[in-house]
């Protein structure tokens, strides 16, 4: 299993690397600001469990934009707390950075099931996660209680989110990469 850097910005197909050769937190990254990187390790990335992970993910993110877009469309109470949440993931995050791709559709072409990626990253790009872990896990909430149309993320799928964005929080403060070590699907 070969360790591959991303940061290549060609890609093909499902979702190509921006001008800014996007990152491993697309439209959550914070703007870089010149200072340091930091190499973040993730060790036995399960592929299957990413896209599952994005796949939920991208989908929350267009129910999200539609319910930013229709604003003015009158609809039954909504909760305060999800006004807040749609103001933040359908229309600060609504236009994402691509991702870059291009590293983990060779390793699913050549059949691999888990590999190690390394990052170079901005420290601020702890705190993004951080961040995103947060709002994710109060739409879920949502979710549960059938105030969206998605449905919550499976516990596989929150458990892969929460190791994901925990190792960019650990690494950006100096620990070691943990490997993943749950089901690869």
């Amino acid at each position: 299993m070969g360790e591959l850097l991303l940061g290549r910005r060609l890609g093909r197909g499902r979702a190509l690397s921006g001008p800014d050769g996007g990152g491993p937190l697309g439209r959550y990254a914070p703007e870089d600001d010149g200072g340091d990187l930091r190499q973040v390790r993730l060790l036995g990335l399960p592929l299957r469990l990413l896209l599952a992970a994005r796949e939920h993910h991208d989908g929350l993110m267009r129910e999200f934009r539609l319910l930013a877009l229709a604003e003015d469309q009158p609809r039954a109470p909504v909760p305060a707390r999800l006004v807040e949440l749609t103001e933040v993931l359908g229309r600060r995050y609504a236009s994402a950075r691509q991702r870059p791709d291009q590293e983990i559709d060779e390793a699913l072409d050549r059949g691999e099931d888990v590999i190690d990626l390394s990052y170079e990253v901005p420290a601020g790009v702890a705190q993004g996660a951080a961040d995103l872990e947060a709002l994710m896990a109060e739409a879920d909430t949502f979710c549960a209680a059938e105030q969206l149309m998605s449905l919550e993320r499976p516990p596989v799928l929150q458990q892969f989110a929460h190791w994901y964005l925990e190792q960019f929080v650990v690494q950006v403060a100096g620990e070691p990469p943990t490997p993943w070590d749950g089901p690869r699907d």
